[in-house]
């Protein structure tokens, strides 16, 4: 069982770093799509109409995998002038009330996304104004990638627990 379960662990884990690796590429999209921008409007007057609402989308999807990237890399912020005065059943009780405070968050996320990407799916949400995109993919991607931050976050904090599921 505890194999199957490092198995898991260790995909999601794969997956999450190999996910920002490419996602992180998006940053070059949206810097291209605002180069393009400012040439037609200030060189060419002629402005687009596509341009922000498409970075809107890409930046989207960026922040969706970027927490999920830092929480693999062990990057996300942490109080650690409080954390390190703790003592190590201290430390383990900090650990465990973090642990149920971002369980019980993914959980609504996951819950209230899905509901959300569902409803803007069945009605083919798109985006106001002139350029019409469709905001339901980027929807529907929220609880996806919520599923995989949460598996993610209970590895890392297993990991740090038990220092030997590696």
């Amino acid at each position: 069982m505890i194999k199957s379960l490092k198995a898991v662990f260790k995909f999601v884990d794969t997956v999450s770093c190999r996910a920002g690796d490419v996602m992180s590429l998006l940053i070059v999209v949206i810097m291209l799509c605002t180069t393009i921008e400012v040439i037609l409007r200030y060189a060419f007057n002629s402005p687009t109409i596509w341009v922000w609402p498409v970075n809107r989308q890409i930046f989207g999807v960026y922040i969706l995998f970027a927490g999920i990237y830092a929480m693999a890399k062990n990057t996300h912020i942490r109080i650690e002038v409080v954390y390190n005065r703790f003592t190590r059943k201290g430390r383990k009780t900090a650990d465990l009330l973090a642990l149920l405070s971002f369980v019980c968050f993914i959980v609504v996320l996951i819950w209230q996304s899905a509901w959300m990407g569902q409803n803007s799916f069945v009605m083919k949400e798109t985006a106001h104004g002139a350029f019409r995109i469709p905001l339901y993919p980027l929807k529907l991607l929220i609880p996806i990638t919520a599923v995989l931050f949460l598996v993610e976050g209970i590895y890392i904090l297993l990991k740090k627990q038990t220092r030997n599921l590696e």
